[in-house]
């Protein structure tokens, strides 16, 4: 027996086992579209993962959500020190570094269908509230004491406005029935210009001149609404779904890259896999 009839068998077989499994492997990503003669479509093609990659999408997004990242995962995360300090930290900085005016994003916000509706809501509201208190309000006394400023060589004038006071309280009144809303609405619009022309990082800065106990304040209302409202707001976000949205318009280059990345050392051992087995099969058949 020659050493090439000897030597022969196991290095085709090995080739042949390499070949096969790398092939194989291949086959898995490519191509990535079907490859046609006229009308008929070549078999195997496009590869398998291209071929069913809307299904395996579907399938990889409901096992993701099932087994590593559902509702209870979300729950524990929102709430979680982490992601409350990140949170607390970004919409401080925000508040103390963002040099646009509190006008400019008030009139964003009323600008959009969304929340154009709530603000001005909120503003007549709070005309309303401030009417009624100054409805409310006995201006009797208020007038009375104001008449005792006048100079003491007016005596008459001043009796007349004291005696005048009860009156000129329930006029006022009357007018602030008739008239109250619309005559603060734009007061109060002219005094959220005065004080929102000003840089927000500049208003936060005087009411809340503690950084850091802003940044507190901010976590707790977040982790106090998170802990009434964070049920709904995870059990909303479709974690498997966005997953599977994203694997569909994924290009199938794209995916193989994916995979490849996780698994391309196992892959490469299946492959020398083959060729040892190839190897192995050949050297048996010389004693065949």
């Amino acid at each position: 027996m020659s050493v090439i009839s000897v030597l022969l068998p196991p290095l085709i077989g090995g080739v042949i086992g390499y070949i096969t499994n790398d092939l194989a492997i291949k086959m898995l990503f490519r191509p990535y579209r079907p490859v046609t003669v006229g009308k008929f479509r070549l078999p195997f093609t496009p590869g398998i993962v291209p071929k069913r990659l809307p299904q395996l999408a579907v399938l990889l997004g409901r096992e993701v959500e099932a087994q590593f990242f559902n509702a209870d995962d979300l729950e524990i995360l929102f709430q979680s020190d982490g992601f409350s300090d990140a949170v607390a930290n970004s919409l401080t900085d925000m508040l103390y570094e963002k040099k646009t005016t509190l006008c400019y994003t008030m009139e964003g916000l009323e600008a959009r269908e969304d929340t154009g509706a709530v603000i001005r809501a909120a503003k007549h509201e709070l005309c309303r509230h401030i009417n009624q208190a100054l409805i409310g309000f006995d201006f009797a006394p208020v007038i009375s004491r104001a008449a005792e400023n006048i100079g003491s060589d007016k005596r008459a004038v001043k009796n007349l406005v004291s005696s005048l006071a009860p009156g000129l309280s329930d006029g006022i009144h009357d007018f602030l029935r008739e008239k109250g809303e619309r005559t603060i609405y734009p007061m109060i619009e002219e005094m959220l210009v005065d004080f929102g022309d000003r840089p927000m990082k500049d208003i936060v800065s005087d009411l809340l001149p503690e950084r850091e106990l802003t940044r507190q304040l901010i976590k707790n209302a977040y982790l106090r609404f998170m802990s009434i409202y964070v049920r709904p707001v995870v059990e909303s976000i479709d974690v498997g779904g966005m997953i599977t949205e994203k694997l569909r318009k994924m290009e199938p280059k794209a995916v193989e890259t994916l995979i490849l990345s996780v698994v391309n050392r196992e892959f490469r051992y299946v492959v020398w896999l083959g060729g040892l087995l190839g190897v192995l099969i050949g050297t048996v058949n010389i004693f065949i």
